[in-house]
């Protein structure tokens, strides 16, 4: 029989410990921001813009699955051609839909035969001083890149590139350089809150960018029903929000303008629109894409707690200036 001395069995017992307590030690590493940057990664693009001689590198957001992007106006100024790459590496040639000088943003349309990933507008009515955001885009032509930091302040007030006066704007710590412009500033959750905009020449941790809010304004303005479609739906909404989550958006019936749309009260909740879930003022537009004027199509609506359905007779839009 072998005898070990009781200061092999202590050694022995000790490298035992040690072995368990470095195992226990292992964090999980697929955190918020890691789940974040992976959900949201399909509806990024990267935009490569061609002005006479020179090319430069910009980010964009698909804000609707059929193909619009939205980006800054100072990114696709004076563009001869702007190539846009997505997530999977597929490659568009680029045109200027419309185009919000005053708000330094622009929509593009790519040409796409199926549907790609779009990244819903979330609110920035809520946005925190002090939450963690993450911005992603093309510093250098460094694609992709992901960077994290702080909402440092709201409302801010700039001259943008586009020597425009830019109000509302959501200041933020995360490193942005250019070839970030265009591209998404998201909350902890991966929605998207904000559009990159600018940086603080001479500074560290000081940059800007236009809140979700001016982007559904702008959107709902440039992408509406009756622009795209000809067709007016009559709708007056407003956006509410009710809680914690993904979901806490709501859009909320003020009033109605046309008799199509005369079913509809004064707040009633509208969650759906034909085979479009509605969670705010933009989504209500492109809700209405592809029909025509006469076209029925059904609304879901919460009203007093419970949900009912109702039909929307669209009218043919006023001619559009």
């Amino acid at each position: 029989m072998i005898k070990l001395s009781s200061r092999v069995v202590l050694v022995a017992l000790f490298v035992s410990v040690a072995c368990v307590t470095e195992v226990q030690a292992q964090y999980v590493r697929k955190n918020a921001i890691v789940e974040a940057v992976n959900k949201t990664k399909g509806g990024i693009v990267t935009l490569k813009v061609q002005r006479d001689s020179r090319e430069i590198v910009g980010t964009g957001v698909v804000i609707d699955e059929r193909g619009f992007v939205i980006t800054n106006y100072h990114v696709i100024k004076g563009a001869t051609r702007i190539l846009a790459t997505l997530a999977d590496n597929s490659r568009y040639v680029a045109s200027v839909h419309a185009t919000s000088a005053k708000d330094d943003l622009a929509i593009l349309r790519l040409p796409v035969k199926q549907k790609i990933k779009a990244l819903p507008v979330a609110t920035a009515s809520d946005v925190m001083v002090g939450e963690t955001i993450i911005a992603v885009g093309n510093p250098y032509g460094f694609e992709n890149t992901v960077s994290t930091g702080i909402v440092s302040a709201l409302g801010r007030e700039i001259t943008g590139p586009t020597e425009e006066t830019m109000k509302g704007l959501i200041q933020h710590s995360a490193s942005i350089n250019p070839g970030n412009s265009g591209g998404p500033l998201l909350n902890i959750n991966g929605e998207l809150i904000g559009i990159n905009v600018a940086l603080r020449d001479g500074a560290q941790g000081i940059a800007f960018a236009i809140n979700a809010e001016t982007v559904k304004d702008v959107l709902a303005s440039k992408l509406s029903a009756s622009k795209i479609s000809r067709v007016a739906h009559g709708l007056k909404v407003s956006e509410a929000i009710e809680e914690e989550g993904i979901d806490r958006q709501k859009v909320v019936v003020e009033g109605v303008v046309n008799q199509g749309a005369s079913g509809l009260k004064k707040g009633d909740v509208i969650t759906r629109v034909g085979n479009l879930d509605l969670r705010n003022r933009f989504d209500v537009e492109r809700a209405f894409w592809g029909y025509k004027a006469g076209d029925e199509v059904s609304a879901v609506v919460v009203r007093d707690g419970k949900p009912t359905t109702i039909k929307i007779t669209l009218a043919a839009a006023e001619s559009q200036r």
